[in-house]
């Protein structure tokens, strides 16, 4: 059997949710208000960003400085040495922006992962964001991770999904394997639907190797 895996990024591959702390601190709070409307689904994600873009004045070099004080979960190395070993290829799936991930990945050694992420660039000194991935049977996120995992999943493979929050719902229904922690998992649980719990890549990386792949 091939596999292919697809994680989130906020809050799993990275230890703390980048991207909030990101907008948080260059719109001094004032991007609050937007994200809880984006968590109510009361607006896109789409909508979301491009209202948070609109509160940063920082320059493009503030923001990736800021971008490499952040950690990644120590167990990714090894759950990558594991996928490189089995010929699963892992793919970074974000509904944030890559003007952050990339930083932080590339910090890390891990610049030669795959990303999809929305696409922060800057136009006469304002962020702005684009949207490379945007598909249109999905009408809420940026760069939905449903369409994802049916777009780049092998063909007659199984899939594996690892996430922690609101942006991973799409995934819900398409992963053959699900990993879910924080948020994810909270609403997994209240909506009555099955997942694997982890806390750490290094739980994905054990299930993988113990359960996975001796099936």
């Amino acid at each position: 059997m091939q596999y292919s895996l697809f994680i989130d990024f906020d809050g799993t591959i990275a230890v703390q949710d980048v991207g909030n702390r990101f907008f948080t601190t260059f719109s001094g709070g004032r991007s609050i208000p937007i994200v809880e409307k984006w968590i109510r689904r009361e607006i896109t994600s789409v909508e979301c960003l491009e209202a948070e873009a609109e509160l940063i004045t920082a320059a493009e070099d503030e923001l990736v400085e800021f971008s490499k004080q952040f950690e990644i979960d120590s167990g990714f190395e090894l759950l990558h040495a594991l996928c490189a070993k089995n010929d699963i290829p892992i793919r970074v799936v974000s509904d944030g922006l890559d003007i952050y991930i990339n930083a932080i990945m590339k910090k890390h050694g891990f610049e030669h992962v795959p990303v999809m992420a929305n696409r922060g660039v800057f136009r006469n000194g304002r962020l702005k964001i684009d949207f490379p991935h945007l598909d249109g049977s999905c009408g809420h996120c940026a760069n939905c991770k449903g369409a994802a995992i049916r777009k780049h999943a092998r063909a007659g493979g199984k899939s594996i999904f690892v996430g922690d929050g609101y942006s991973d719902l799409c995934a819900i229904d398409e992963a053959d394997y699900l990993f879910a922690k924080a948020d994810l998992a909270t609403y997994l649980n209240q909506s009555n639907k099955s997942f694997l719990s982890f806390e750490t890549l290094y739980d994905v990386r054990d299930y993988i190797e113990n359960r996975i792949l001796k099936n």
